[in-house]
């Protein structure tokens, strides 16, 4: 051997180091990016063109939105007084130094807003002045405007309702229940087309009453389902579901009541639909019912607690406290608490008033999606 040979020794039980480069691309979207808050996501893009092309995806961003909101990142959208503003919900004094102004799309004054509903990311609104919707992300700032001629896609305030949703294939829809000519009309608009379609409704001419009032829809299992208030003696109230994937517009059994003034408000707690009925004089009470099949079972009720202002509200289950946030058409918000009792388990959480707003969840979800 040459005294000047170097001979090289391989110690072959030396561990590699690995880098986040080795890993597969499925497993670094759907266990690790996808966890990611969506504002960081808009960083990790710049890491490489790689990177860009996956974070950019539809896959991944319906996946991102997905895990996202099934988590406790939930954010209150609010348009108050001269400004529109998105802060964690937390119920705590310091929501004023973690909340994060936003200019509302089309340069459009904060009173001309109305903020009708939210989904994945996606808030609709409408403007007072020309009644046309549009879906926007408030992270993104992407818009889309819905209205398509004089009747679609615009919003009358006492009369219509609304609901978002998406379709088995992943297409956002907006569903919009509108009154025209005396009757009651469905109409379901394609985000991805950009087009409006006429769904058949329920025939009978007790659904089409002038005086019924209709909260906007609350998207569950594959079910858009809208509360119907009839503000006339001995009416009742109704409870409509729209399918989706059929495209039928059936009725639904109501919790059963006594008191026909009473007021619903649909909401999902732990992956089961629930509705609060609220009712007035003499009791002023505050019920809770889970929807078990075609039956209501009555879960929770509070008497002799209820003030006005908690009539004709909103009400959001919360996952992050396991409590609820209640809007009311006044513009006060509340915390609703149903571990306690009395006049403990509600109060005032934000000292504005004439608020409108929306619990939703931050996503890279698109209008065009």
């Amino acid at each position: 051997m040459n005294p000047s040979t170097k001979i090289v020794r391989i110690n072959v039980n030396a561990r590699r180091t690995t880098s986040i480069d080795d890993l597969p691309t499925d497993i670094l979207s759907s266990e690790i990016l996808v966890r990611l808050p969506a504002k960081c996501i808009g960083v990790y893009r710049t890491v490489s063109k790689q990177w860009l092309s996956l974070l950019s995806s539809k896959n991944f961003i319906l996946l991102h939105c997905r895990h996202i909101s099934t988590s406790y990142k939930q954010m209150f959208f609010s348009v108050a007084m001269f400004q529109s503003s998105v802060f964690p919900v937390t119920f705590d004094p310091s929501y004023y130094l973690s909340k994060s102004l936003i200019p509302l799309p089309t340069n459009t004054y904060w009173y001309d807003v109305r903020v009708l509903t939210s989904f994945d990311g996606l808030v609709c609104l409408s403007f007072r002045g020309t009644q046309k919707m549009i879906l926007w992300n408030p992270l993104t700032h992407a818009t889309k405007f819905v209205s398509s001629t004089v009747s679609r896609g615009r919003f009358k305030q006492k009369t219509d309702a609304v609901g978002l949703y998406v379709s088995s294939s992943n297409e956002y829809m907006l569903l919009h229940a509108k009154r025209k000519n005396g009757s009651m009309k469905l109409y379901k608009y394609s985000s991805r087309r950009d087009s409006w379609r006429k769904m058949g409704f329920v025939d009978e001419r007790k659904y089409h009453n002038y005086k019924m009032s209709w909260s906007n829809g609350t998207f569950f299992q594959g079910v858009v389902y809208f509360i119907v208030k009839v503000d006339a003696a001995g009416m009742g109230n109704y409870l409509f579901s729209f399918h989706v994937d059929s495209d039928e517009l059936k009725s639904k059994p109501e919790p059963t009541t006594t008191n026909h003034d009473d007021d619903g408000s649909l909401v999902v707690v732990r992956n089961q639909l629930h509705m609060f009925v609220s009712n007035s004089l003499p009791n002023w009470s505050l019920d809770l019912w889970r929807m078990d099949g075609e039956n209501w079972t009555k879960i929770w009720v509070r008497q002799n607690i209820l003030p006005p202002s908690l009539f004709r509200r909103t009400i959001t289950y919360v996952v992050s406290t396991c409590k609820f946030l209640v809007v009311s058409r006044s513009g006060t918000v509340f915390e609703l608490d149903t571990t306690k009792n009395g006049i403990e388990c509600y109060y005032p959480v934000f000292p504005e008033s004439r608020i409108q707003g929306a619990v939703y969840t931050e996503t890279l979800v698109s209008p065009d999606f």
